[in-house]
């Protein structure tokens, strides 16, 4: 390894471990003393990253200079690329040009093998790695039967990332499954080892999700990537927690897997780098659970709301297949859009009592796995265990047959077959692969045509969009016998799903849309409750979530999570203000996977319009996508098609709008800052080149573009001109908004005296703004401010026009003495130009009044100045103070 290797992977072992001895170094690396010296020198001096306790002992002190964690840049692996299956090769590579350069949610693996320096102790180098590479090979096999990537080798251990660079929406789950099956590989071979060394060897593994940002993928499979906040430290952190054989897991993991898999809580865990302990779960197994539906049965599910038509046509479907008439239904739309609950509901009533149900579901990890959903379906029908051994599997399988029909006999074998409990001498083994494909087919379609003449019998085969091709031959088979059998076959899947029995006259389709309004209205009031302060939120969640049932739910679930709603579940109210809504993780999980499902060019334009905003101006993306026109329009197309886009308007420009705003916010957070900023600003040069006479009009949105892409001057001036536009139609919130967005920009200018004086003029237009919203309290601050800029720039006549409105504010807010003595106060320590009288301007209908300030008698100087001239007396200034009358 070279000398950057070595030292990547020293750090990683030692962020991991947090202490590490110099002895471990030389025997983990095969280091001379001084070789040992230079890594030694690299970690505590070069990269601050660890400090020498008593010159025997590495300590990590990386924690420190992490705020957040460093970039984490590994060393390529050439062993990654040897030990991938070429399948799994192909897919990273193909999405190598779409990932790189993008934020991802991710979860992270951490494994590593529990005392492995004390294991290898006093072997050879070559024994050692004999001992430990078969425990590394099975973990990184665990880790690419779930397709995650292994993208470090640790020594002793591996990190994996789930959901990059191959894209997957239950990327947690895949990890969790992962870590499972990775503890019961190394059982066996932890066997061995026991009875050849006398020592144990196990496994510690820890899971965490977030954010990182993919920078590069290498063509070794090496991914260079950053993380975002605490993702990868935490994941670090639960491996160094768990004790060997164990697995744990953050709350952020937890989130996404709940009901899914089996946990034990920890409880709240102090760990190194956080200030806060943090919620750990010990992962002990999987739950059996395979869908989002069971798990929301476990929970109890929510009020059923807007199908009554297409569950009318279910039941429909079941009184043709019922009296002989079999029938295909199929039940096709988006994620979340409930599917699955639809069908749920179907075969839980009461007119499928006298029915056999039998049901099973593709998986997305399943896909290369033939034949995986019929295991599961034949699994149920004949009642076998996942604990159940080989014979009595064998027992089962041959009595509920031979019971059903004698006849069935010869199909025996193929079951067996399929279940793995064949013996190995079979002569059904002895056949060709294309005859043993072809009874087994026929053997699982003869089956279930002889149970429904028993009994009506329906199959339910759910996500078809991940189904393996032998079950889909499978499927194909019995949906050409069905016309004359008691059975209907159910199946719901995506509309990127394809087919051939669309001519069938028994076969059926089920469009299912989000629920309209009043439907997704109903929904939430069943999950969220009535009360008034809820008023709001409702139809903003039902516009945001454009009234996807998923969506609504794990909406409700996250603001109750993060504290914005509190009570009981249907009886809830609004507790805290609502200042953005985040993305569910689990719904973000599920748009971002469709994203990255487009090919990469689809994908990169649906990105770049994103950044122009939910409705899409065909002139303006033209003007930023640095594509061909011709290009364009084919893209644009493709997301119609695929139902990202749809478009809204012809004449007299064309506009595409995002079919859903949470896909546009996914699609949108998806790319890096540096790509966001350079598209905004690039959006403002077009928007003024292509409609300059216009410009009045996109004000609003050239204020939002520039301030986005950094483009500080216009961002000032286009955020004042559209705060003074919204003042102006009595739309003062966004007045506000447009004013302190501008405020913000001008913090980024240089400051001189034109930049002071736009900082007085903005704030005292914020103030007017924020008198109309009621927030007094906040202009009379933001006047403060004002007042200590005029002074230091001298200027008389802003200061005159902030001292007379700070006084007209505290005279509006209640307390007749308030402003003489707020104004007046620091009379005798200006000096003696600032204490002559000022021209004051006075704001009217036709525009500015001038006029010069008085005083009145009895009152000091800058109050009876201002008060006289709102008064529209015209008197001799005279300045007066504490000091005495006429002084100055």
């Amino acid at each position: 390894m070279t000398f950057e290797e070595i030292l990547d992977q020293a750090i990683a072992m030692l962020q991991r471990r947090g202490r590490l001895t110099y002895g471990a170094l030389k025997r983990q690396f095969q280091l001379d003393d001084a070789y040992l010296e230079d890594v030694k020198a690299e970690l505590i001096e070069g990269q601050r990253v660890a400090v020498d306790e008593q010159g025997r002992v590495l300590v990590w002190a990386g924690d420190a200079a992490m705020t957040p964690a460093p970039p984490t840049t590994p060393a390529p692996d050439r062993a990654l690329l040897a030990y991938t299956p070429p399948h799994l090769t192909e897919k990273i590579l193909t999405a190598q040009g779409t990932m790189e350069g993008e934020r991802k949610q991710v979860t992270v693996l951490f494994a590593d093998i529990k005392g492995s320096t004390e294991l290898i102790g006093g072997l050879d180098p070559e024994a050692a790695q004999q001992l430990l590479d078969p425990a590394i090979h099975r973990m990184m096999a665990a880790v690419h039967r779930y397709e995650g990537t292994v993208n470090q080798g640790l020594g002793d251990g591996i990190m994996a990332l789930f959901g990059a660079p191959i894209a997957h929406e239950e990327h947690a789950l895949r990890a969790c499954y992962a870590s499972i099956a990775m503890q019961t590989a190394l059982r066996g071979y932890a066997d061995e080892v026991r009875r050849a060394h006398g020592m144990p060897l196990q496994i510690r593994v820890g899971l965490n999700a977030g954010d990182v940002v993919v920078r590069a993928i290498g063509n070794d499979l090496h991914m260079d990537y950053s993380a975002v906040g605490q993702t990868t430290h935490l994941a670090a952190r639960m491996e160094q927690l768990a004790t060997p054989g164990s697995i744990l897991l953050t709350a952020a993991t937890l989130r996404l897997v709940e009901g899914l898999v089996r946990v034990h809580a920890l409880g709240p865990v102090p760990v190194k780098g956080l200030v806060e302990p943090v919620e750990v779960w010990e992962l002990v197994g999987a739950s059996g659970l395979r869908q989002r539906l069971q798990a929301a049965v476990a929970r109890g599910l929510t009020q059923f709301v807007g199908r009554q038509p297409e569950l009318d046509a279910l039941h429909q479907a079941l009184e043709h297949a019922g009296a002989g008439h079999g029938q295909v239904a199929a039940i096709v739309g988006e994620a979340g859009v409930g599917k699955s609950r639809l069908v749920y509901e179907c075969i839980h009533s009461h007119r499928t009592r006298a029915w056999l149900v039998l049901e099973s579901a593709s998986v997305s990890y399943g896909k290369a796995t033939p034949y995986f959903p019929v295991v599961e379906l034949l699994k149920r029908y004949l009642h076998i265990e996942d604990t159940d051994e080989p014979r009595t599997v064998r027992a089962k399988v041959t009595g509920h047959i031979l019971t059903l029909d004698e006849a069935l006999h010869d199909t025996i074998p193929a079951l067996l077959s399929l279940l793995d409990v064949l013996p190995d001498d079979h002569v059904f083994l002895q056949l060709d692969p294309p005859q043993r494909r072809q009874r087994t087919l026929e053997a699982l379609k003869r089956v279930l045509l002889r149970e429904s003449q028993v009994q009506p019998l329906v199959l339910v085969f759910e996500d078809l969009h991940w189904i393996d091709t032998e079950t889909q031959a499978v499927l194909d088979r019995v949906v050409e016998s069905l016309p004359t059998a008691r059975l209907l076959l159910l199946v719901n899947y995506r509309p990127e799903y394809q087919h051939g029995w669309g001519s069938k006259t028994y076969y059926a389709q089920l469009r299912l849309d989000p629920l309209p309004p009043a439907s997704a209205d109903e929904l939430l009031q069943a999950l969220l409750g009535d009360d008034p302060s809820l008023a709001p939120l409702t139809p903003l969640l039902i516009a945001r979530t454009e009234g996807n049932p998923f969506f609504l739910e794990e909406s409700g679930r996250t603001l109750v999570e993060t504290g914005v709603l509190g009570g009981t579940p249907g009886a809830y109210r609004l507790i805290q203000p609502l200042q953005g809504m985040p993305i569910p993780a689990t719904v973000q999980a599920v748009l971002a996977a469709r994203i990255d499902r487009l090919p990469p060019e689809d994908k990169h334009l649906l990105q770049t319009a994103a950044v122009i905003g939910t409705d899409v101006p065909f002139p303006l993306l033209r003007g930023i996508a640095d594509v061909p026109e011709a290009a364009l329009h084919s893209g644009l197309a493709h997301l119609q098609a695929a139902e990202f886009l749809y478009e809204t308007r012809l004449f007299p420009e064309q506009e595409h709008t995002f079919r859903h705003a949470l896909t546009h916010e996914v699609a949108y957070s998806s790319l890096l800052l540096e790509r966001r900023r350079g598209l905004h600003a690039r959006i403002v040069e077009a928007l003024e080149t292509l409609a300059p006479e216009r410009g009045a009009e996109q004000v609003e949105r050239l204020a939002h573009h520039a301030l986005r892409g950094e483009v500080w001057e216009k961002a000032v001036a286009y955020g004042r001109q559209a705060g003074a536009r919204a003042y102006d139609r009595a739309a003062f919130g966004e007045a506000v908004a447009s004013f302190e967005q501008a405020l913000q920009a001008r913090t980024h200018l240089h400051d001189h005296s034109d930049t002071g004086r736009l900082a007085i003029d903005l704030r005292l237009a914020l103030g007017n703004a924020l008198t109309q919203v009621g927030e007094h309290g906040r202009r009379l601050a933001l006047l403060g401010e004002a007042e200590a800029l005029a002074r230091a720039l001298d200027d008389r006549a802003r200061l005159g026009r902030v001292l007379a409105t700070m006084a007209e504010v505290l005279r509006l807010t209640g307390d007749p003495d308030a402003p003489w003595q707020r104004v007046s106060r620091p009379s005798c320590s200006r000096p003696r130009w600032a204490r002559a009288p000022y021209r004051c301007m006075r704001p009217i209908s036709w525009g500015w009044y001038t006029g010069p300030s008085a005083t009145s008698a009895g009152r000091p100087n800058c109050y009876g100045r201002v008060w006289r001239w709102r008064t529209g007396r015209r008197v001799r200034p005279v300045h007066t103070c504490a000091s005495g009358p006429g002084r100055g």
